[in-house]
């Protein structure tokens, strides 16, 4: 696929109908401009601010993503195990707390923890994934090497005490999720579930109440039945 794409081009690319594509130019949501008076978009640069951006997207944006993305999609539940559902982590600062965490994580396949440190290190000096609501969204960025080949990974981390992570509102940190998908068609996928299952009222919640991590992996499958399942009202 060329990096200079049609709109009907960045549809397919996004798995999005072009009605989709644009509603989020509408909003300001995609990057892109015009020759002759037709859209045209870069594919590098859709996919490097869709990265960036996707965990602060208007709720109805993210709704509508997800109900497109449906179709044969894997639940964030399935790649989330109980050894990964409520990690207790310490720290105070961005960079020590994801190593506390990624050397936490029980992965289903070999990787190198280092690595993958480094790589979400990059994405995170790029711009912060901490978002309203205390909660940060770690991953690598799309556009890199996969870390992980043949699973998904989806681990929920916990911080005591709320730290200073560079979200944009200003607000502190305490619940960090890490996000790996296989391929990057998974990738965006995965953060606009992850980022629509946190805007979910009484999530968040649930995650800072929690006092076992088989109660974490419940309260993710309940919340998921209710938001992408076929008989979930649509997200407004």
């Amino acid at each position: 696929m060329p990096d200079v794409l049609t709109l009907k081009q960045l549809a397919e690319h996004l798995q999005l109908s072009e009605r989709t594509i644009y509603r989020l130019l509408g909003r300001g949501q995609l990057p892109g401009f015009k020759v002759g008076g037709l859209w045209r978009f870069r594919r590098s640069v859709v996919d490097y601010w869709l990265d960036l951006r996707m965990g602060r997207l208007a709720p109805g944006d993210l709704g509508e993503m997800n109900q497109e993305w449906r179709g044969g999609a894997l639940c964030l539940s399935d790649a989330l195990v109980e050894e990964n559902a409520l990690l207790p982590l310490a720290g105070e600062a961005r960079r020590d707390i994801i190593d506390n965490f990624l050397h936490a994580v029980t992965f289903p396949e070999p990787v190198d923890a280092d690595l993958v440190l480094s790589r979400i290190w990059e994405r995170e000096q790029l711009a912060s994934t901490a978002t309203d609501g205390g909660v940060a969204f770690l991953h690598t960025a799309r556009w890199d090497g996969r870390a992980m080949h043949r699973h998904d990974l989806f681990a929920i981390g916990r911080l005591s005490t709320a730290v200073d992570f560079g979200a944009v509102d200003g607000g502190r940190t305490d619940v960090l999720l890490l996000l790996l998908a296989r391929d990057t068609r998974q990738h965006l996928l995965l953060l606009a579930k992850a980022a629509r299952l946190c805007r979910q009222s009484g999530f968040l919640e649930g995650i800072r109440k929690a006092t076992s991590s088989r109660d974490v992996v419940s309260l993710v499958r309940n919340t998921e039945r209710v938001l992408f399942t076929d008989s979930a009202p649509p997200a407004s």
